[in-house]
């Protein structure tokens, strides 16, 4: 999938979108079911296993359920952010080593000690 599909899907247009279709889909699928296994005014259950339709809402409720989990896992994703602890593990896990590369690039040119006490200040206050 495309990144714009993905974040369409996120919003609200999106979900209505695959919530109306999902409406109709099973709509359609459960009354096939029913038609393909009634015979003489009698539900025959017994021949489920023999209607198309039968697996057609197998295949459904398979996708229906990675759609509802690519929501859950990026729903709880989001979520995640609005932990500040979380939100600071993040940010320190994307500048960390950005900032140790720029360190030892500043090290390995010989830069002086007042350079390095800027660069330990700006560690501690990431930590914060």
């Amino acid at each position: 999938m495309t990144d714009k599909f993905k974040i369409w899907l996120l919003t609200p247009v999106g979900k209505t979108i695959i919530f109306v279709a999902s409406v109709i889909l099973s709509g359609i699928l459960c009354s096939a079911f029913v038609t393909e296994i009634t015979g003489q005014g009698k539900l025959r259950w017994t021949y489920f296993y023999k209607s198309y339709s039968f697996y057609a809402i197998i295949i459904y409720i398979i996708i229906l359920y990675f759609y509802n989990k690519f929501i859950y896992v990026k729903e709880k994703d989001i979520m995640m952010f609005l932990d500040q602890d979380y939100c600071k593990a993040y940010i320190k896990s994307r500048s960390l080593p950005a900032m140790m590369t720029k360190y030892e690039e500043m090290i390995n040119q010989g830069q002086t000690s007042n350079e390095l006490v800027e660069i330990q200040s700006q560690l501690e206050d990431l930590m914060k």
